[in-house]
């Protein structure tokens, strides 16, 4: 098979693994905001990740996402607004650099308080003693891991199968 022919076969599979696998490597971390408190309010994510805090449970008051603490840098770095009054409302900001930022509520300042730990790319976060993080805590659904690991194994079986097919198509 000629050169033009291995590439129009070889494309379309390239097209659909990363059309299936690009959107599942890109990390999305969840944090709850549960009545007056941030859950968790501590989260450990990679450079590059996004972080979305969503209202989970709605007390009629507003809420904010603001970066830095009231006193310093206050919103310098991210700000929802006092937007995030109802239930599934949420705000979403993309880590770009390695480091620790804390955040605050701006209508409770002194009791909805978290921190976003971001490693560098490579990175693996300290040795924990404390349990695995649940769903509850994570915000990943049993759904969206299932969805992960079959778009894996789909990757996988292409992937080998592709292979099979270049040395059927060249043989040695």
């Amino acid at each position: 098979m000629k050169l033009a022919g291995r590439i129009a076969v070889a494309a379309p599979v390239l097209f659909v693994l990363a059309v299936a696998v690009g959107p599942v490597l890109a990390a999305n971390s969840a944090v709850g905001i549960v009545g007056k408190a941030f859950q968790p309010a501590t989260i450990t994510i990679s450079q590059g990740d996004t972080v979305t805090w969503t209202v989970n449970q709605a007390i009629g008051e507003p809420h904010s996402v603001t970066s830095g603490s009231p006193s310093t840098d206050s919103g310098k770095l991210f700000d929802s607004g006092i937007n995030l009054k109802d239930n599934g409302q949420s705000f979403e900001f993309t880590f770009k650099d390695p480091g620790e930022y804390p955040y605050y509520c701006e209508v409770h300042p002194t009791e909805m308080t978290g921190k976003v730990v971001v490693l560098a790319e490579g990175a693996s976060p300290p040795p924990s003693i404390e349990p695995p993080p649940s769903e509850e805590h994570t915000g990943i659904s049993a759904d969206r891991r299932l969805l992960a690991g079959t778009v894996l194994v789909i990757a996988l079986v292409l992937m080998f199968a592709g292979a099979w097919l270049w040395r059927r198509m060249n043989p040695a």
